[in-house]
């Protein structure tokens, strides 16, 4: 019930800055020489992740998925430059071999898994504030246009599980780190654009190598389409 109550919230505030962001685009058509490209955008990625131990593998496709909008601020009056700020939902997961390894009286640590033929599967879901900066060759009367727009993505962490092929669901949310950031490029012609992001720091805080006890890192890196509607 507490979970639902968030969603709830973060949905009225979603749809509050969606309409916030409409009705202020209309007004500055009619008021300024300048023009706005607000947009809503949702976008598909595949994921490759990144490790420096050589024993991590991943096992199977890992995924990604996005939406959002995104309040743009025109930066000439020409609009053909501008700063873009948005509030959206992503969902990511990892299958790979990490398993999660309790030690009596100590925070739970994340190994990886040589031995089990079961493979696992991280499922991140976060709200997230993207900034970009964006540049497009468009007018106020032409909505086809090439587009080239880039930033970081600020991600709260709302809720992550682990599953293993045995159907065993543990909720590692904290074991999580509440903030993570992305950078993030994409490029493309009217609505359908390609979209590439990596990760800039560690998702999950304790992964550990089971024979050194060495911390190892493991980071996405996102290849995909994403999708611009105005």
């Amino acid at each position: 019930f507490l979970l639902i109550s968030k969603m709830r919230k973060l949905l009225f505030i979603f749809f509050l800055f969606a309409q916030f962001s409409l009705t202020a685009q209309s007004l500055k058509k009619d008021k300024t020489g300048f023009y706005r490209e607000d947009q809503i955008y949702t976008g598909f990625s595949f994921i490759s992740l990144e490790s420096n131990n050589k024993s991590f593998s991943q096992r199977g496709l890992s995924s990604h998925f996005q939406i959002g909008i995104v309040r743009d601020i025109p930066l000439i009056s020409s609009g053909k430059l501008a700063i873009g700020v948005g509030l959206g939902y992503s969902y990511q997961n990892y299958n790979s071999n990490l398993i999660r390894f309790n030690i009596d009286n100590q925070d739970p640590i994340f190994i990886v898994n040589n031995t089990l033929k079961q493979k696992s599967k991280l499922a991140f879901n976060f709200i997230e504030f993207p900034i970009s900066l964006r540049w497009r060759n468009s007018s106020i009367n032409d909505y086809q246009f090439w587009r080239v727009y880039s930033g970081i993505k600020f991600q709260r962490n709302i809720l992550s599980k682990l599953k293993y092929s045995s159907n065993e669901i543990k909720n590692i949310s904290d074991e999580v780190n509440k903030w993570n950031k992305d950078l993030y490029l994409s490029f493309g012609y009217n609505t359908w654009n390609f979209y590439f992001s990596y990760g800039l720091n560690q998702i999950i805080k304790n992964l550990r190598d089971q024979y050194s006890n060495k911390s190892f890192e493991v980071k996405p890196l996102k290849i995909g389409l994403i999708f611009y509607i105005l």
